[in-house]
């Protein structure tokens, strides 16, 4: 998961479909949050389907996070992609099954700050059709929360007491809670003895966000195996070339570069480059790699 400023959104926006065309978009919003205010539940998700007004989004969305997922990094040639309610419009649920809205965050339905991109492999329910486990992955309606008595009231556009249980990608320290490993699993960054509410966010999130699905998985691996290719090709040379010092900081400087490019914005699961480079250059004989870290973006 890579943060994702949306502080920009409304120039972003405009900047694709036109001139104050999103002032235009948010009047149509507000057009649309009025006339669900007063239906039912089954007379709101009618409403809703036939007036999907945030696919007007999708491609400033797409521009946003260099048209990946915003929660998995994966490109978007990898899955279908859907605009996804961060939290849910019709009903939310927690880690157990047990509904907390049962009418959900309806006043958000419209509300642009609640919408992420997503790949169907992240927003739909499933199982993991690549093994045998019976475990089921996806977002839904899914929307833990570390305490259910400070669920937001309607009209609370900030939500201002919930403290959500799902990593938000627009969140700066929420991307920081995950972590990678050769084989390009994902797990919690913090343990559940240095900090049980980040372990606990991170662990529901990797499981309702259907992060271990295989192809996600194997996304991330190739990633980290050609970091390791490129450092290994690297740290050979100044093992065996040190005296030259010249040389030793060109061949730094190419793999820094190659090691950059790869943590640009638009390329995939650059999470996994920041997270190997922090792994890999803590061991022996590694700790000129530390410095990349400075470099990439």
């Amino acid at each position: 998961m890579r943060y994702i400023n949306i502080d920009n959104f409304q120039e972003q926006f405009d900047k694709i479909n036109g001139e104050d065309k999103f002032d235009e978009w948010l009047e149509n919003a507000k057009t649309h949050l009025d006339n669900i205010r007063d239906l039912n539940r089954k007379q709101r998700s009618d409403y809703w389907s036939a007036n999907n007004h945030w696919k007007g989004l999708y491609t400033t969305l797409s521009e946003l996070s260099g048209n990946k997922c915003w929660y998995s990094e994966a490109p978007e040639n990898s899955s279908e992609w859907e605009i996804e309610h961060f939290r849910p419009k019709a009903n939310s649920k927690d880690e157990n099954k047990l509904v907390i809205r049962d009418d959900g965050y309806w006043w958000l339905s419209y509300h642009w700050k609640n919408f992420r991109l997503a790949g169907s492999l992240v927003n739909k329910l499933r199982k993991d059709r690549f093994t045998d486990s019976e475990d089921v992955f996806g977002k839904g309606n899914y929307f833990p929360l570390e305490n259910k008595l400070n669920v937001a009231i309607p009209e609370d556009m900030y939500c201002t007491k919930e403290v959500p249980l799902l990593l938000d990608p627009t969140k700066s320290r929420d991307c920081t809670l995950l972590a990678f490993d050769k084989d390009g699993d994902i797990f919690p960054k913090f343990s559940i003895s240095e900090s049980p509410l980040k372990f606990k966010k991170a662990d529901l999130s990797i499981k309702y966000y259907g992060l271990k699905h295989k192809p996600i998985q194997r996304g991330r691996k190739k990633i980290w195996e050609h970091c390791n290719r490129i450092v290994d090709l690297a740290n050979n040379y100044i093992k065996t070339y040190f005296s030259n010092e010249q040389e030793v900081e060109n061949k730094i400087e190419d793999c820094f570069s190659e090691l950059t490019k790869m943590s640009m914005p638009t390329a995939p699961y650059t999470s996994v480059v920041k997270s190997f480079v922090l792994v890999k250059s803590q061991e022996p004989n590694y700790e000129w790699l530390r410095d990349a870290m400075l470099v990439m973006q």
